[in-house]
């Protein structure tokens, strides 16, 4: 049987992360987002489609069978049919997840074939809602990589992030927006249209400009803003450390209007020690106008002697060290 994104296949599908249906295809493009099925035997394929980005930048699919990790998949700009899987008559979940980041590529599903039929799925999760906002570090870049190596997204895998520990060890439903190089302000290079604040608004501003984001359809009960790695190294000018200020905290109360309930956390420190003080300023001010449930933590410099580095990023030990010193904080002040 053939079930298509051109019609209406809700029922039958379980889609995570800030998807867009354009075109008669379901968009995966943000870092974890995901799509989950449920068959009841045979084989299942799905019709998947991505973008001519070069090898380096291809996106990466990693399949799930009943909860157990299976194999990673990469998408190139062919226009493929993929086999997922074949079996018994017996009921399996299937889950593909998008490990590597939006701003490199993105993944189309248009068809799914399931020999057997879809079985219906439930949507509802009626887990704690948190979701991250960040840069190449909430997206696990780097962290498959030698410590120095060419920017490649094939070193990239959100599963790995301190992200995707945090929200697995407390078993969260998770959402990222995270983009590698961009800041609040300026990015790495310093450029002023390259930052969360100008994306967020927009469901995937990479496969539709035009969509806003649709923030009914995903209320976190906690937003982490890991912001500011990227604009760090230029506020060492006055004009951008000025510009970095009020960017910052028009961005939170942004984040407050769309998200009246959540409690927001802003961290900060593993590539930027010593800058922390530039977000804390900002709360202080914030919390003084009577801005609250916003809070921040200060994270350590990553330690590259005993964890290693990669890419130039935090290795996967340093990000597991995060997770636990997140997790530990959110505990302690009962945001959730």
């Amino acid at each position: 049987m053939e079930y298509s994104f051109a019609n209406d296949i809700s029922k039958y599908v379980r889609m995570k992360g800030r998807i867009v249906y354009k075109d008669g295809a379901a968009y995966l493009g943000f870092t974890n987002s995901s799509i989950t099925v449920k068959v009841n035997g045979g084989p299942i394929s799905m019709h998947i489609t991505s973008v001519d980005n070069g090898t380096e930048n291809r996106p990466m699919l990693r399949l799930y069978i009943d909860g157990v990790k299976m194999r990673d998949i990469p998408v190139d700009d062919s226009d493929d049919t993929v086999l997922l899987a074949s079996f018994d008559n017996d009921v399996h979940e299937l889950t593909l997840v998008k490990i590597t980041e939006a701003a490199m590529s993105h993944v189309a599903i248009h068809e799914i074939y399931a020999d057997n039929g879809l079985l219906e799925i439930s949507s509802e999760d009626d887990r704690k809602k948190i979701e991250f906002i960040g840069d190449s570090i909430t997206c696990g870049y780097g962290v498959l990589a030698p410590p120095v190596s060419e920017y490649t997204v094939r070193d990239e895998d959100g599963e790995l992030s301190y992200s995707n520990f945090v929200a697995k060890g407390l078993d969260l439903d998770a959402r990222w927006v995270s983009i590698s190089g961009y800041g609040v302000y300026v990015d790495y290079q310093g450029n002023p249209e390259l930052v969360l604040p100008k994306y967020y608004p927009y469901q995937n501003k990479y496969v539709d400009d035009t969509l806003p984001a649709d923030y009914d359809e995903f209320k976190p009960d906690l937003i982490i803003v890991n912001l500011g790695t990227n604009d760090s190294g230029h506020l060492h000018k006055p004009e951008i450390e000025q510009g970095f200020y009020d960017a910052y905290e028009k961005f939170l109360y942004y984040l407050r209007e769309v998200h009246p309930e959540a409690n927001i956390l802003c961290v900060l420190g593993t590539l930027a020690p010593g800058f922390y003080k530039y977000v804390d300023k900002v709360l202080t001010k914030v919390k003084a106008q009577g801005f609250e449930r916003i809070y921040g933590l200060e994270l350590p410099e990553h330690d590259v002697a005993n964890d290693g580095i990669a890419d130039g990023h935090p290795s996967r030990f340093t990000h597991k060290k995060d997770a636990d010193r997140i997790i530990k904080f959110i505990q302690d002040n009962n945001l959730l």
